[in-house]
């Protein structure tokens, strides 16, 4: 018996044709929402932070098993007036292409994009900000957007090259970072962080692997600072690296060794946020007048 206490649009679904779960179909081997302006949210953990957060959501899907126990312990104002579709378990293994153990999904819509410029000027709190010009594994870009939430960056700036932020599997690996963290996919990122360097303050430090970087745990923070990741693979390219203020690197114990992306990006983080001496910006270093 579908009841929920207080009332909720809570609507059973048994039609896999049914225009309702489109959003959620063949999830395993597609990514169709990148293009769509809509997201799937999945497992419990993941629709919460949904549900509590900002982002507009479409609809609610909760397998026959799991509804009566999840919707019991939400606040009912998450669900007050967004459609909670019941499905058979058998039939939503189906739909989504996969063994269907966690039995929470969602679809939410995206925010409208929003660039370099719009994002720098709401990075107010840390004055962090990471930058990914080209992380094509949604493994690592989630674990990097989960470490910048975590320890306090103010936003994530992403290149063409990079990802879909709001992938299945990013929002998953993240759990749900996006949802709390500003991320901007950004077209022209290079040349906007270069015009946000030149005119806005802000220092781009490269994390790098070369013998010119400078260790990090010898670092000074500027009080703007964008740090700037390499491809998992390739690293930065020599444009990227010209670009930047600076360059810092890990120190490895065996020579030719490095750290995954993500993993760099937890250390630089820590000791960016939490460890490293900050240099206050000069007057006028963000193109303002000085008195």
């Amino acid at each position: 018996m579908l009841t929920a206490s207080p009332p909720m649009p809570l609507e059973l679904v048994t039609a896999i044709d049914d225009p309702r779960l489109a959003p959620y179909a063949n999830l395993r081997q597609t990514n169709l929402t990148r293009w769509s302006g809509l997201f799937i949210a999945e497992g419990r953990r993941v629709v919460e932070r949904l549900l509590a957060s900002e982002f507009h959501v479409e609809s609610v899907l909760l397998s026959d098993r799991r509804h009566e126990t999840v919707l019991a312990e939400w606040p009912a104002e998450w669900v007050a007036d967004v459609p909670v579709l019941i499905v058979p378990q058998r039939l939503v293994e189906v739909l989504v292409g996969y063994n269907f153990h966690a039995g929470v999904l969602a679809c939410g819509r995206r925010f409208e994009p929003f660039g370099v410029a719009e994002t720098l000027a709401i990075c107010r709190r840390s004055h962090t900000v990471v930058a990914c010009p080209r992380i094509t594994g949604p493994d690592n870009l989630g674990s990097i957007l989960r470490n910048c939430a975590a320890l306090g960056v103010d936003a994530v700036l992403l290149g063409p090259g990079s990802c879909d932020p709001f992938s299945r599997r990013v929002l998953r690996v993240s759990m749900g970072a996006p949802f709390s963290l500003p991320v901007a996919e950004c077209p022209t990122l290079f040349d906007d962080l270069i015009s946000a360097r030149d005119a806005g303050g802000w220092q781009l430090i490269a994390a790098a692997i070369d013998g010119e970087a400078e260790p990090l745990a010898e670092a000074i923070r500027p009080e703007r600072i964008v740090l700037v990741l390499g491809n998992e693979a390739e690293g930065l390219d020599d444009d990227w690296l010209a670009a930047c203020d600076r360059r810092v690197m890990i120190p490895m114990a065996a020579p030719g060794d490095s750290l995954n992306v993500a993993v760099a990006c937890g250390v630089m983080l820590h000791h960016f946020l939490w460890m490293a001496p900050v240099v206050p910006r000069r007057a006028g270093d963000d193109g303002s007048a000085v008195d």
